[in-house]
């Protein structure tokens, strides 16, 4: 039985609504032949670039359309942050060899922010387990990182030589011009309508990472729905105020 993809919640990336400019459209075509390549074609893909440039969107597109064509099999996900924290709450190597079972017999594992686990040697075996046991059983192995490969710090060198047999691919942040679009992307992914007016504003005054620009729009959503005004300028501008104030 196919295990579903599991991934952030909220969250319906696909190719069709990734937002693409002259930065990034080369790394989306090279991850959607990927997606679409046939068995026994490129078994693994590695994404690297900064937060915010949709690495984990492009796991999620790749995802969907391997699950679609191998209805069989599963496509799973897992973050290495929450692999570093299972790691450290199992008492036993059995106990952790039990939980990532599920993980190995994958038509396609993701593995996101995999920086997470740099300089963890049980963790990095246990990916260095992982990749072998996927694409040696005909799967499709992906992972995301901050850090290019000339930068990696993995204890364990074999793990870097094995993320190095496959594609590596630099995924760049949209342009300026683009930016608004993905905000406008994050605000309808948690339910509010975020005009492009008050996005070209807003983008302009908001650090570039997605955390911090997610923490704004939920501010700005709490107070939209707490004085039941439509968010527009001035309403960002009230609720940013009264974020400092409050």
């Amino acid at each position: 039985m196919q295990l579903k993809f599991h991934f952030p919640v909220n969250r319906s990336d696909s190719f069709n609504n990734f937002l693409l400019d002259k930065a990034n459209s080369n790394a989306v075509s090279l991850c959607r032949a990927f997606a679409n390549a046939s068995e026994g074609q490129t078994s693994s893909i590695v994404l690297y670039g900064e937060s915010g440039s949709g690495k984990t969107h492009l796991l999620s597109a790749i995802g969907k359309v391997i699950s679609e064509k191998l209805t069989e099999r599963a496509t799973l996900y897992l973050d290495a942050n929450a692999l570093k924290e299972k790691i450290d709450s199992l008492k036993t190597y059995t106990q952790l060899k039990e939980y990532l079972e599920k993980y190995e017999h994958a038509a396609y594992l993701a593995i996101d922010n995999l920086d997470a686990i740099c300089g963890i040697r049980k963790a990095e075996e246990q990916v260095f387990h992982l990749y072998n046991a996927v694409t040696q059983g005909g799967g499709r192995f992906a992972a995301t990182l901050i850090s290019p490969p000339a930068a990696w710090n993995f204890s364990l060198p074999d793990l870097s030589t094995r993320l190095l047999w496959g594609q590596v691919i630099e995924l760049r942040p949209v342009g300026d011009e683009k930016r608004g679009a993905v905000l406008i992307k994050t605000a309808k992914e948690m339910g509010m309508t975020l005009p492009q007016t008050a996005a070209e504003w807003l983008i302009t005054r908001l650090p570039r990472d997605p955390a911090s620009q997610r923490e704004t729009l939920v501010k700005i959503d709490q107070f939209s729905l707490t004085y039941k005004r439509k968010v527009s300028i001035q309403l960002i501008r009230e609720a940013l105020e009264y974020g400092e104030t409050g």
